[in-house]
């Protein structure tokens, strides 16, 4: 049988510690060659709009699967065991901002300073939400700063995020401010053009950056990209044809293509994720299929040992 979830499934069953665990396990099993993405097939219908796959295997756990997604419709990932047999799908809006948060927590893990507890996010949305949450889950946080264009935004999150997480968050009121003396940054925005400028950036600083979804879109100047000791991401290939940031830092010689590092090389060991205390490090993420594959897989496991779920005969 085929198990479908649906969002009030997902939002009952998936915690933000299983999806950190989940993907922090699928970069190990990366690194062994025992995991797989392929780069984003994107179909434009005269209709306007796009259509996204976004796939991979992790044969470890003998699944493949993928996403699939417009901005008009349902996000939904298919898991299928490695013999064909479609074993769930999983409506994927909550699943994705969950998962995107959790990536964070993993590149934070290993490669802001442990002894990192200040953090300044730039955007305010519901991705900056579990942005926050996740990466409370992996350090010590005692204070953190947003911004975001919004004053009203910016304050209703502050307030919120202080309630549920337990930490000072204080609103701000420029980007230069927010990340002033911090040691880590996220940027969460819908933005354009860049939000933050490398002149901002204090040594030691860690940055996860998550909102430059295509190849026109900036949050971080080329500066802030070239003040960056050590550049991640999680697949080259997707990286070089959707990262607008990087791509827009690389034309203007601040990198270099060949120095670009994958997390499944930090996670699984074979490099540092700074050499030095005093290093800035970037980690540039787009989502790749794996991990939404991963955090579903793990999703119907629970919901079969839970008896959640509609089962369909496929």
């Amino acid at each position: 049988m085929t198990l479908f979830l649906g969002e009030k499934d997902v939002e009952d069953l998936l915690t933000m510690d299983e999806s950190i665990s989940a993907l922090d396990e699928l970069f190990h099993q990366e690194s062994q060659g025992q995991a797989e993405n392929m780069p984003t097939t994107e179909f434009h219908p005269p209709q306007g709009a796009f259509f996204r796959i976004k796939s991979g295997a992790i044969y470890a756990g003998g699944i493949i699967g993928m996403k699939t997604y417009n901005p008009r419709g349902r996000r939904m990932v298919l898991v299928y065991e490695t013999n064909g047999n479609l074993d769930g799908i999983v409506d994927a809006i909550h699943l994705t901002r969950i998962r995107t948060g959790a990536v964070s927590a993993v590149g934070t893990r290993y490669m802001a300073r442990p002894e990192s507890s200040t953090l300044g996010i730039i955007g305010t949305g519901h991705e900056a939400r579990t942005q926050l949450e996740a990466i409370a889950r992996v350090r010590t946080l005692k204070h953190v700063k947003a911004f975001s264009r919004s004053a009203d935004n910016r304050a209703n999150f502050a307030r919120e995020m202080s309630a549920k997480l337990g930490i000072p968050v204080e609103p701000v009121t420029s980007g230069e401010d927010c990340v002033h003396d911090v040691d880590i940054v996220v940027t969460a925005s819908s933005a354009n053009d860049p939000v933050l400028s490398g002149a901002w950036l204090s040594e030691g600083t860690h940055i996860n950056a998550i909102g430059a979804t295509g190849i026109f879109r900036r949050e971080l100047d080329e500066d802030a990209v070239g003040r960056a000791n050590i550049v991640v991401v999680e697949h080259p290939p997707q990286a070089e044809a959707e990262l607008g940031e990087l791509l827009y830092a690389e034309s203007r010689g601040k990198l270099r293509w060949n120095q670009v590092r994958e997390i499944k090389d930090i996670v699984g060991g074979a490099l540092p994720g700074r050499t030095s205390p005093s290093d800035i490090t970037l980690f540039d993420t787009i989502g790749v299929g794996t991990e939404d594959v991963a955090v579903a897989a793990h999703l119907l496991r629970k919901a079969r040992a839970l008896s959640v779920g509609t089962d369909f005969p496929i």
